[in-house]
């Protein structure tokens, strides 16, 4: 889960070193969605993508973006000058973490927010529904990450709020594995479950209940930060009386897929004695909700 920011720098993100040419690439890219700064070479494996994603496994795509596109967002994020805030917590369950953040978009260059306007297009956000079968119309949220030596996210699914699909975009040049920071699929056998930070690797994943996952420790010997710009995309809908919630719960594919709003939103009404569901069809659900 994205932890609030915690106190720090307050200055705004100091703009990367001027270069005219980058900027009216990016420019260029004005209004793009995510399909636009894409590598080709993706775009023509999307098949498999699909696969995976639909079968809940992660997906890493080297070389993802256009190559002006990932060096516009790493020169942002390597800067001396962003107001990276230091997030840190742990909690009964096991779960916590240490990593450097920047929530507040107000601070962001007009770089970073155009890499965020990029995720957050509707065009993006329809191609990904389709791409994952989940449904990303919800509002998308994203910001730039920075681990350092010790930084770590111990085991956990991101399966939080509204979230659906998730996206991490690693942007570290020159990173060695032996330094740590390596995303951990813990669906996988552990010869296959480690995938390194990289530059320009794109990770996506559906989020549900198993997609647990950690970010291994960064070594004290690293010669150079993690750098990543992640998000989730969100569902848009809200259980209500309506058949939906029907065929939803009656499909064990749909019901593994709920997102956990979703399902705490049926449990509170199915709790609720003033929804008229009417006996039999409470019983139903209420079975279906729990199985």
């Amino acid at each position: 889960a994205a932890p609030a920011p915690t106190a720090g720098l307050r200055e705004r993100w100091a703009e990367g070193p001027p270069d005219a040419a980058l900027e009216a690439r990016l420019d260029a890219l004005a209004d793009a969605s995510l399909v636009d700064v894409l590598n080709p070479a993706v775009l023509d494996g999307l098949e498999d993508v699909r696969e995976k994603l639909r079968r809940g496994e992660v997906v890493i795509l080297r070389d993802a973006f256009r190559p002006d596109f990932a060096e516009a967002c790493y020169r942002e994020l390597e800067s001396m000058h962003a107001p990276w805030s230091a997030n840190e917590n742990y909690f009964e369950d096991g779960y916590g973490y240490r990593h450097l953040n920047v929530y507040d978009r107000s601070l962001w260059s007009r770089r970073l927010n155009t890499t965020f306007a990029v995720f957050d297009h509707a065009e993006t956000k329809a191609w990904v529904s389709a791409l994952a079968e989940r449904d990303c119309g919800g509002a998308c949220t994203g910001a730039p990450s920075k681990y350092r030596a010790g930084d770590h996210s111990l085991p956990h699914t991101d399966w939080v709020g509204q979230r659906t699909v998730a996206y991490v975009w690693h942007l570290s040049k020159a990173w060695r594995p032996e330094w740590g920071g390596a995303l951990y699929w813990t669906q996988n056998d552990h010869d296959e479950a480690t995938y390194p930070a990289s530059f320009n690797q794109l990770c996506l994943f559906s989020v549900t209940t198993t997609s647990a996952h950690f970010v291994t420790t960064v070594s004290p010997h690293a010669e150079r930060l993690r750098l990543t710009f992640n998000g989730w995309w969100q569902s848009s809908w809200w259980p209500r009386d309506e058949p939906r919630l029907d065929a939803t719960l009656e499909d064990p594919v749909a019901r593994s897929k709920l997102t956990h709003s979703q399902r705490q939103s049926i449990a509170d009404m199915l709790a609720d004695p003033w929804q008229n569901l009417g006996p039999e069809r409470h019983a139903r659900l209420l079975s279906l909700s729990e199985s």
